[in-house]
């Protein structure tokens, strides 16, 4: 949705703003004096053009686990009516901003640009205003770390040099890139805008803490299947445990947690792989064979030829339900007076 930003809309903002906002970089000077185009290089706002800006987690820490709902960029007019002829310049055409979680906190002069940020916002500037805000139309989850905040702009619009209120920094925290007259012109700057960010609270994510611990897998034998389940141990309530059953080539196929595996009239050997996780931690890893012993034929089970059939199931040797049997396939076979049988079968 494309919206038209105006000075009725920053009020009724400011009115709206909850406790959620954090403004970062607000002792900053007048962005011609820093010479900062950023985050919009209006001057050439009339050919395509981007910019990017890396903010260090340290300034974030406060929105770490909540969402980002808006960010607002202050053009220099916004210190008051001395500035007044520093209002944004350039209208039209659209804009649209992208944010990134990277590891870096500066550009690289030799090779700056960073790419695979996740549009959020798309804006339709309108000269003569104060503020540039972009209201972005689904929340960003932000984790924690450095964020880049990119502009780009399709070069439909009309150019008016504009300048932000920003502070100067030690690194090269700011780069910039435009069409000039058929050839891209870029540079890197050591300046951040002044931005303020409303967002919804959430938790702070938990610090990793090194390696997981390893899960542990536990067997639960019954009269016709071993249920096999997969569960973190005691430190680490809340890490998620997966499965895996590792197949004669050797490789680990994931199945469901548990996993349930038919008694068969052969004893099995199943090796169990379970991994322990959680987000930005190293995996914990168990690995055990699984020794099922073969069904215990009775006389009831060698009666049950006799018995009216009331259902035929297959499964794969991983526990997973197939629709025909392929293979090495486990059939089970379900009586009308509740009783069953498994067998294995080749087709």
């Amino acid at each position: 949705m494309k919206k038209i930003f105006t000075l009725i809309a920053v009020a009724v903002m400011a009115l709206a703003a909850q406790a959620n906002e954090l403004t970062v970089c607000d002792n900053g000077v007048v962005g011609e004096d820093a010479w900062n185009p950023i985050p919009v290089y209006g001057y050439w706002f009339d050919a395509e053009g981007m910019t990017q800006q890396i903010y260090p987690a340290e300034m974030l820490t406060e929105m770490a686990g909540g969402k980002i709902s808006s960010l607002t960029f202050y053009s220099a007019a916004s210190w008051g009516e001395e500035y007044e002829d520093y209002a944004i310049a350039f209208s039209g055409g659209e804009i649209l901003l992208s944010l990134k979680e990277v590891d870096q906190t500066a550009f690289d002069e030799a090779d700056p640009m960073i790419g695979g940020a996740t549009v959020v916002a798309h804006v339709v500037p309108s000269a003569g205003s104060l503020y540039l805000t972009f209201e972005l139309e689904e929340p960003f989850e932000y984790n924690g770390g450095n964020l880049l905040v990119e502009v780009y702009w399709d070069g439909e619009g009309t150019w008016g040099n504009t300048y932000f209120i920003g502070e100067e920094t030690e690194q090269n925290t700011a780069y910039f890139a435009y069409d000039y007259y058929g050839e891209w012109s870029e540079r890197v700057l050591n300046v951040l805008n002044k931005v303020t960010f409303n967002y919804e609270a959430g938790e702070a994510p938990v610090e990793p803490s090194g390696q997981t611990a390893a899960p542990e897998i536990v067997t639960t034998p019954a009269d016709d299947v071993y249920t096999i389940t997969g569960q973190v141990k005691e430190g680490d309530p809340e890490a998620v445990v997966t499965l895996y059953v590792v197949n004669e080539d050797g490789e680990e196929v994931a199945v469901e947690n548990p996993l349930v595996i038919p008694r068969v009239d052969e004893d099995q050997y199943v090796t169990i792989v379970a991994y322990a996780h959680i987000d930005g931690q190293n995996d914990g890893r168990t690995e055990i064979i699984v020794f099922i012993p073969k069904r215990i034929i009775t006389g009831v089970d060698e009666l049950i030829s006799g018995k009216d059939v009331s259902s035929v199931r297959y499964y794969n040797l991983a526990g997973q339900e197939m629709a025909q049997p392929s293979g090495l396939t486990i059939m089970v076979t379900t009586y009308t007076d509740g009783t069953s049988s498994a067998v294995k079968v080749i087709k």
